[in-house]
């Protein structure tokens, strides 16, 4: 049979060649009725006589014929043409991890979310009674979109296969090989394919694989009685949790291991989370540019302080915009220049009511009626209030002087007072001049009050010095406290790598208990039946406990870990008494 690019077998045109293996070749087809593009399988000729591949290929469209999953490449049909058997499979765009590998190491988000996948296939297979028996990165294709489909059961073993042999098994499969299959264990369980997902993620994040050697003899050696490097030696950067898990997948015995492909994505769903839906944005939004502020509401430039404080608005602003702040020293001095001005109003009217009472029409009528000029009442107070002066003494220095007891300050004064104590014995202000000078009788009232433009009282006192005149500080050392020594520090490594283990060992016992819970849930459904509510209870809080003992132990924090580890133990033993473990 001519099998070229450009002939046609049955109702398919082949358009290219995408693989040869031990047993066959993979060729893109075109289907010509429908023009959908798929991968044609078949035999090598030479091999089209050995009842056993051909056995082998058969049993492998069978087992696809039963699985139907959106990470396993699916099965179109089936069909023989001149007595040759021809399988059609979904054709897969993109390329598999083994050729990822060639450009380096995955990230760890990527890796992780790689195997999640594989182990969602895997789980569903191995519910059905199916078991790969060859996972390598090989076998995992990945597609432009972050699809991984897990490909080439060819020789997957279902429930009724007794008598499948490792004939054609390539060099490659022994790097990912578990070592129930080296030992020609025949009662295989998933636990193989969960050691060869194990390895195949070590290879994915440290771009090496954990077992290497120069003959097939040596490989197979290092699985049956080699511990893996830690993958954290080749990475340091790995996360300390993702090194745990690896370690407890390739666990040379099979109870040591994840018990269900379930349990193993659920602990690595812990390390990274579940991505993120296709349509949500990966790259952040610019930032929205502000909407400039309307030019009605900035004060002209220049415009001086106590202008800005008094102009009053022609029209109220607009409701968005904010009014530009006002510097401290200009709402200051707006004050001190409303001191003032207060000050001279109230300098001129006492003035003007002096003058009234010295010059006007009844003054010779008081003249004549006393010898002795009466004190002048004092400003703010009532006459009555005031008692009259002796009449036997007609010097003006008889009459006290006012002060501010009785006196109430004129408004540019008021501030000063609240802010300096008030000294009884001063002398008196040019105001206060001006009214006992009026009461002797002196023609020069006036004179007194001109200089009022500016009071000494009426200045602004500043109530804390400038920032520049305050001298500057010296700073003082202050002497770093001594760290941990050398010696606490490898204890405190010591005792985090302590926990890491026993953490480890913890979480390969709650693999085995979540196997067990789910294969007891599946069969209680079965029946109508639901699980006991104190055993998820306890599930969960086993779970919660060791996330809570991992980022612990992520933050370096000892204490917090094993108290949270210890939890978890609490809830782990529960659940094993519980089910016999």
């Amino acid at each position: 049979m001519n099998l070229e690019i450009g002939s046609t077998v049955g109702d398919y045109q082949i358009i290219g060649i995408l693989g040869a293996g031990g047993m066959g070749r993979v060729f893109k087809v075109r289907n010509t009725i429908s023009d959908r593009v798929d991968a044609m399988k078949v035999l090598l000729p030479d091999l089209t006589g050995e009842p056993e591949l051909a056995d082998r290929f058969l049993r492998e469209i069978k087992v696809l014929a039963g699985l139907e999953h959106p990470n396993i490449a699916g099965l179109r049909t089936a069909f023989r043409f001149e007595n040759q058997l021809f399988m059609v499979m979904e054709y897969v765009e993109g390329m598999t991890l083994d050729q990822r590998l060639r450009e380096g190491p995955l990230p760890v988000a990527e890796g992780v979310r790689a195997i999640a996948q594989v182990l969602s296939a895997l789980g569903y297979a191995h519910r059905r009674g199916v078991i790969h028996r060859d996972i390598k990165p090989a076998n995992m294709m990945v597609t432009p979109g972050g699809v991984v489909k897990l490909m080439d059961f060819g020789i997957a073993k279902g429930e009724g296969d007794r008598k499948l042999t490792m004939t054609g098994t390539t060099m490659g499969s022994l790097y990912y090989m578990s070592p129930e299959q080296i030992r020609g264990t025949q009662s295989l369980d998933a636990r193989a394919d969960l050691y060869s997902v194990g390895v195949s993620l070590y290879e994915l994040v440290t771009g090496k694989r954990p077992f290497d050697g120069d003959s097939q003899f040596a490989i197979m050696s290092a699985h049956l009685e080699k511990t893996p490097v830690p993958p954290i030696m080749h990475d340091p950067r790995l996360p300390q949790l993702l090194n745990d898990l690896i370690l407890v997948s390739v666990s040379r015995e099979p109870e040591a291991r994840f018990q269900s492909a379930e349990a193993f994505e659920k602990a690595l769903s812990n390390v990274v989370p579940a991505p993120a839906p296709a349509h949500q944005e990966t790259a952040p939004l610019p930032p929205r540019p502000a909407a400039p502020a309307p030019a009605a509401a900035a004060p002209a430039a220049g415009a001086p302080a106590a202008q800005a404080a008094f102009a009053a608005p022609a029209a109220p602003p607009p409701a968005k915009a904010a009014p530009a702040p006002r510097p401290a020293a200009a709402a200051s001095g707006a004050k001190s220049h409303r001191a003032l001005w207060a000050g001279i109003g109230a300098v001129c009217c006492v003035a003007a009511l002096v003058a009234a009472i010295q010059f006007g029409p009844w003054k010779k009528a008081a003249a004549d009626s006393s010898h002795a000029p009466a004190a002048s009442p004092a400003v703010g107070t009532s006459p009555a209030a005031t008692p009259p002066a002796p009449a036997t003494n007609p010097e003006p220095v008889s009459t006290p002087a006012p002060t501010a007891e009785n006196t109430p300050a004129p408004a540019a004064q008021q501030a000063p007072v609240q802010s300096a104590p008030v000294v009884k014995n001063e002398p008196a202000s040019p105001l206060k001049k001006a009214v006992h000078t009026s009461s002797a009788g002196s023609p020069q009232v006036q004179q007194p009050v001109r200089p009022a433009a500016q009071p000494p009282a009426a200045q602004p006192v500043q109530t804390a010095p400038p920032p520049q005149t305050q001298a500057p500080q010296t700073a003082v050392p202050v002497q770093a406290p001594a760290g941990p020594s050398q010696a606490e520090l490898a204890a405190r490594r010591a005792e985090l790598q302590k926990i890491r283990i026993s953490l480890a060992e913890m979480s390969a016992r709650a693999a085995s208990v979540h196997s067990t819970l789910d294969n007891l849930r599946r069969s209680q459904a079965a029946t109508g039946l639901g699980m006991r509510g104190d055993w998820l209870q306890a599930a969960s809080l086993m779970d919660t406990f060791m996330r809570g003992s991992n980022d612990a132990l992520n933050a370096g924090d000892a204490p917090a870990a094993r108290d949270f580890m210890d939890k978890a133990d609490r809830q782990l033993t529960i659940l094993e008494k519980a089910l016999n473990k």
